[in-house]
């Protein structure tokens, strides 16, 4: 009886040792680690890369701006300007238009100021300079183009 026990116990330390081999276990965990990590815990296997701001690829540093622009495809998908989280121009607001798009931003606060489209195609040239003319000094300026942009 004291044989067959002392066979069971070392052919199941055999078949450990081989399955912690072939599987690389780490025998430095102990139990209170390994039941800690519960397959409810959604934080310990979440695959979601985190978001930041406007969609980018990476948070930006202290004292910048997060901004995302994408100009128009054709006259099918308009333009879309994002600042600070905040959409400012797009096809789902409704206020892109042919031609150049714009959006200014305060350059110390990052609220938006204002949003126009200006028609370079078969409108007048005049009202576009006359607003690139009135732009205040530390505002930031973001165009982006939608169906053509321009020929005048």
């Amino acid at each position: 009886g004291a044989a067959k026990l002392v066979v069971v116990v070392a052919i199941f330390l055999l078949t450990f040792y081989v399955i912690s081999q072939v599987f690389e276990i780490k025998m430095d965990a102990n139990l209170g680690h390994i039941f800690a990590r519960s397959a409810l815990d959604p934080a310990a296997h979440s695959t979601k890369p985190p978001r930041y701001k406007c969609g980018i690829s990476k948070a930006c540093p202290e004292k910048h701006f997060a901004f995302k622009m994408a100009s128009g495809a054709a006259n099918v998908v308009g333009p879309k300007i994002c600042v600070e989280d905040n959409v400012l121009m797009s096809g789902v607001k409704n206020n892109v238009g042919r031609g150049i798009n714009v959006a200014l931003v305060n350059g110390k606060t990052g609220e938006p100021l204002d949003t126009k489209f200006f028609d370079m195609w078969g409108g007048d040239v005049a009202p576009f300079i006359e607003f690139l003319k009135s732009i205040q000094d530390g505002t930031i300026v973001l165009m982006g183009t939608y169906d053509d942009g321009a020929t005048k």
